[in-house]
């Protein structure tokens, strides 16, 4: 079966993987596993679950950005779904997501999210809509049409965090920006901007935090 959209993301555990699949899915699922030394166990729990693994260090955005490089033909499907490892769908399912996006065309989408642990107002989950049109999606689970991602991708390594590439993505796609309120997802892990691994492994390699990044 020739599926048209990818879900392809970073991955370290697999608590809210379950979620992501759904029956008779429209994609498949490209996952990059970052810590080091994956089990053997790890590794056939990946292949069993997923249509492409690879095993890559680093920030989300980057690697994502050196995996499509190296491998030019997952850049041959029409949507491309990259929810980080916590985001756990909670109502409706990924095949709404690319059905979605396809429906209305958008080129830059995310599902409505709970409020917990969600900063943007915006992004939060309304009933009673199909999506909302709006000026922005943020780094946690981004939609890309094929065609916003070939625009996107050479600024996937601006920073290390992920900071702010959110606000370069609604600048360069600027149109038929979206949030599909079909599908509703959480974001399972509280923010900790000063005791979080992954803020502590960016400021150890290279001084910032994310807000600097993003500045």
């Amino acid at each position: 079966m020739n599926r048209k959209n990818l879900i392809l993301t970073t991955i370290g555990n697999f608590e809210c993987l379950p979620t992501w699949l759904s029956n008779n899915r429209s994609y498949d699922l490209a996952l990059i596993y970052y810590p080091s030394n994956p089990t053997e166990s790890i590794k056939v729990e990946l292949d069993k679950v997923a249509d492409y693994v690879f095993y890559e260090q680093g920030f989300k955005y980057p690697v994502i950005k050196k995996v499509l490089e190296e491998n030019p033909k997952l850049l041959t499907y029409d949507f491309y779904w990259m929810p980080d490892d916590d985001i756990k769908v909670v109502e409706g399912s990924a095949n709404e997501i690319f059905t979605y996006a396809a429906n209305y065309n958008l080129s830059l989408a995310q599902p409505g999210t709970l409020k917990p642990n969600t900063v943007w107002e915006i992004l939060r989950h309304k009933k009673g809509y199909e999506i909302r049109y709006t000026n922005f999606v943020e780094v946690m689970c981004p939609v890309f049409s094929s065609a916003a991602l070939q625009t996107c991708l050479p600024y996937f390594n601006a920073t290390k965090s992920g900071w702010g590439l959110d606000f370069l993505w609604a600048h360069l796609v600027k149109n038929n920006i979206g949030i599909i309120e079909k599908t509703v997802v959480l974001h399972t892990k509280e923010i900790n901007l000063e005791e979080g691994a992954l803020y502590k492994k960016l400021l150890k390699e290279t001084g910032k935090t994310p807000e600097e990044e993003l500045n």
